[in-house]
């Protein structure tokens, strides 16, 4: 009877403790997530993006590229400081790339199709965790945003290199988030860029070229439009559309407003490791629904504003990356996560392996599929570039109890 009875105890300690190393492990994609691929949906709106269920070829194991230790990194410059022939330069190869890459046939996974297909079945619940049958996978509103997105603009921008044929083109980044303009006086000479990008990048403006997109919000296409980062992403209701932005604020208050946003988000309400990166995401977890269930500081705040902001296609996860301008974008929250990490000695990283071994998989500029891991994406010098400096102290110097312009 005693035996029976440690029995009968013993059962649910197991199962706890199956449940337990269930729970306890990372997401990983694999060839059988592929092949499982199914119909997403995004508030309610259908999803048909899967890419092809069978990977043609092998998996290869990402490998960060070996460097030159005699050679300068890549720099990736802030796009409003390019002038003169850098600017015309890099223009004319980014409208060629983006050219080339939307000639490519959608059969080729490094089409400009293919490219934003991707990344619609990754935000779409499209693919679901290996052996469940309703656990489906997002890699927004988590502790994956980050470094999935940094992986995806680096390979969009190695299968852009591969396209021009040089291996030193850099996609440049738009620092939106940097309110303030230094005068002369107050310049650095350490080759940062200390100028306001307050403003639409026009490169991407120009209807003729590959880099445009036409399905954009009016405020877009505004010269000198100042962006509004300050829509507070827990309001946020794609089932509304995309949300409007007050249109009778002054330059000055739409500056307190972003510098306001950019400081509590990475400085009070983003102050520790779960509340920047987002809510932990594991293999058994269901996926987050609703900005406001998970999502980090930066993904829930000026990363959904400027979304909203520019409207249209990038007003959608499943179809944002149908703009050129997401890439610029995203590199600036790239770099922004570095910031992050840069401002307080307690900022850190995740370090559980749930979270640095989590696995995913994206075509090269090869067209060979490869399986990387978070911890191959923490470092951008050891990716083979580095950022240009930038102001931020507009924001990190930002006195949130000074008092709000008048119109």
């Amino acid at each position: 009877m005693a035996s029976r009875s440690r029995i009968v105890l013993l059962v649910p300690f197991l199962l706890c403790c199956m449940l337990s190393n269930v729970q306890s492990a990372p997401i990983k994609i694999t060839r059988e997530t592929f092949k499982e691929c199914r119909r997403g949906q995004w508030a309610g709106i259908p999803a048909d993006c899967c890419p092809p269920k069978i990977i043609d070829g092998p998996i290869i194991d990402f490998s960060p590229p070996k460097l030159d230790p005699s050679k300068p990194l890549r720099v990736r410059k802030a796009l409003q400081c390019l002038s003169g022939k850098e600017l015309r330069t890099y223009t004319k190869k980014l409208q060629k790339g983006y050219r080339l890459m939307r000639s490519l046939p959608d059969t080729d996974p490094r089409s400009y199709v293919r490219q934003y297909g991707i990344h619609c079945a990754y935000a779409t619940g499209s693919f679901i965790q290996d052996g469940s049958n309703n656990l489906t996978i997002d890699i927004h509103i988590g502790w994956y945003f980050h470094p999935w997105h940094r992986a995806y603009v680096y390979f969009h921008e190695k299968i852009l290199q591969k396209l021009l044929n040089d291996t030193e083109f850099t996609l440049h980044y738009w620092n939106y988030d940097n309110t303030y303009t230094l005068n002369k006086t107050e310049g650095r000479n350490d080759g940062g860029c200390y100028k306001s990008g307050l403003y639409f990048p026009p490169m991407y403006n120009d209807p003729t070229k590959a880099t445009f997109q036409w399905n954009r919000s009016e405020k877009a296409f505004i010269p000198y439009r100042p962006v509004d980062l300050a829509f507070d992403g827990t309001h946020y209701d794609p089932t509304l559309g995309a949300p409007s932005f007050p249109d009778n604020l002054t330059l000055a208050q739409i500056i307190w407003r972003n510098n306001e946003l950019m400081h509590r988000t990475f400085l009070t309400w983003g102050n520790d490791t779960i509340a920047f990166m987002g809510k932990e995401y594991r293999v058994g977890d269901p996926q987050a629904i609703g900005i406001a269930n998970g999502a980090g500081m930066q993904e829930k705040y000026s990363h959904t504003s400027m979304h909203c902001y520019i409207g249209g296609k990038m007003f959608e996860p499943k179809s944002a990356p149908e703009d050129p301008v997401f890439f610029p974008f995203h590199a600036n929250l790239e770099r922004l996560w570095d910031v992050w990490v840069s401002l307080r000695d307690y900022h850190k990283n995740p370090t559980s392996s749930d979270w640095l071994d989590g696995e995913f998989l994206l075509w090269d500029e090869n067209a060979v599929m490869n399986r990387f891991r978070v911890r191959d994406f923490l470092s951008a010098e050891a990716l083979g570039y580095t950022y240009q400096k930038a102001n931020v102290d507009s924001w990190v110097n930002f006195d949130t109890s000074s008092t709000y312009p008048e119109s």
